[in-house]
């Protein structure tokens, strides 16, 4: 009998052994980015398909697609941890049970899932593209794991997707890609914001500025501390006018570079837009530098946070200082009544730069990965305006916030202070503890 119970105890640490070595997921690291990248791409697509993705709504986008793919494989990278307890996200669990987790399957059911609900209102053509790639993936992993694990792991990648999916119809901008009423009153008075020609649109996006970021108190936190431009004035030679009139002399000495410059940033083409552009740039430096699925996902998620973030506090500011745009002041003030921009201003007050704020919160969460002298070509527009070479990271950001200058949509005193803005954003963007043991 003792004989027989000794036998059994062996028997039963063997089964309890086995088991905790199929807990041990094999790591995400173990995996190419293939599956990370091409889901990515082809949010980029449906972007520039899809009625109503705006720079804003396409970077809210890409931080849930990011935030569901980090979150969908975390368990199986040793070190890091799930993020969304320190942006108030939900509750998700990896099944405590002995079976194992094919990395790649989980993120491919996350990002099909997440994509899905994102893109519901996009083409009957575009749904069938996504059903395609989620069955492309799913038949090339046949081969690669069991079939239980295969579906144990889409399971748990669906329900990451589906939880922080509820959770971001919380933060305020949900389904803003639909028409929205617009009752907003912009406030009168000499030197506010008015709408622009040619279209004369209606303030956009007035209060995505109080909704709910990622990154607990930033958007205050990275408000400028007083009013960052000169008085306003009217006067032929005072702070104001003189920085106006920078505007207008550049504007009369532009060569084909600058156009080029102005034109490559406003991201027009297809329908792009800058936080596409900037996840772009994202996707280049993952292939580039051969990331693998851990990483990738990493980045994807850190950048998307700091796309969406840095929105909430751009926005935030531009409804504090409701700041009339340059083609306003040079058409109605300085006299110039047909003088024009190089591309269209966009329908929200100058102060603060958009597409700076945004670009250099995305070159400081990227140099956290790739280094501040990472060399790069970014070929987003290659077919359309030629290929762009930078030397280190911050040189994208500082041709996007230049190219607004050039463009005629933005002060240069708007596009230099953009830039630490944007890197305030990021910083606190990287000060987020994805790492074990890297707390605020």
């Amino acid at each position: 009998m003792k004989k027989y119970l000794s036998f059994l105890m062996m028997v039963c640490l063997l089964v309890f052994s086995t088991c905790q070595e199929h807990w041990k997921q094999p790591a995400a690291k173990k995996y190419s980015s293939t599956v990370a990248t091409t889901w990515i791409n082809l949010q980029q697509k449906l972007t520039k398909t899809t009625a109503g993705y705006s720079p804003g709504v396409t970077g809210r986008a890409f931080a849930y697609t990011g935030l569901s793919l980090y979150e969908s494989i975390v368990p199986g990278m040793p070190g890091y941890r799930s993020i969304l307890p320190f942006v108030g996200g939900p509750t998700t669990v990896v099944p405590a049970d002995c079976q194992s987790y094919y990395w790649p399957a989980s993120a491919n059911a996350a990002m099909a899932s997440m994509i899905r609900n994102l893109f519901e209102s996009t083409s009957a053509a575009n749904k069938v593209t996504i059903d395609s790639l989620e069955d492309a993936f799913n038949t090339q992993f046949q081969g690669e794991a069991h079939a239980t694990v295969l579906q144990n792991s889409a399971n748990f990648g669906r329900s990451v997707a589906e939880a922080i999916f509820e959770w971001s119809k919380t933060d305020g901008s949900h389904e803003a890609y639909k028409p929205q009423p617009n009752t907003y009153v912009p406030p009168v008075g000499p030197g506010l914001w008015i709408p622009t020609p040619p279209a004369f649109l209606p303030a956009a996006s007035p209060y995505v500025g109080n909704d709910r970021s990622f990154t607990p108190g930033i958007a205050a936190q990275t408000q400028p501390t007083t009013f960052p431009l000169p008085p306003y004035s009217e006067e032929p030679g005072s702070d104001f006018y003189n920085m106006v009139n920078f505007s207008y002399t550049l504007s009369q000495s532009l060569t084909p570079a600058d156009i080029i410059t102005a034109k490559t940033w406003a991201d027009i083409p297809g329908n792009f837009n800058g936080t596409a552009h900037f996840t772009n740039i994202a996707t280049q430096l993952i292939i580039l530098k051969k990331l693998k699925l851990d990483e990738a996902a990493l980045v994807y998620a850190k950048h998307g946070i700091a796309l969406r973030d840095a929105i909430i506090s751009v926005f935030k500011t531009k409804y504090r200082y409701n700041v009339i745009r340059p083609i306003s002041y040079i058409r109605n003030v300085m006299g110039f009544t047909t003088w024009n921009t190089v591309v269209p201003t966009p329908p929200h007050p100058e102060y603060a730069s958009a597409h700076t704020v945004i670009g250099k919160a995305s070159s400081v969460v990227l140099e956290s990965f790739f280094g501040k002298k990472c060399a790069f070509v970014d070929r987003t527009h290659e077919a359309t305006f030629g290929a762009r070479s930078y030397n280190t990271l911050a040189e994208y950001a500082e041709d996007g916030a230049w190219s607004r200058v050039l463009a005629g949509i933005h002060y240069n005193k708007t596009a230099a202070d953009g830039l630490i803005q944007g890197k305030a954003v990021g910083n606190m963007v990287n000060s987020l503890p994805f790492k074990v043991g890297h707390d605020h």
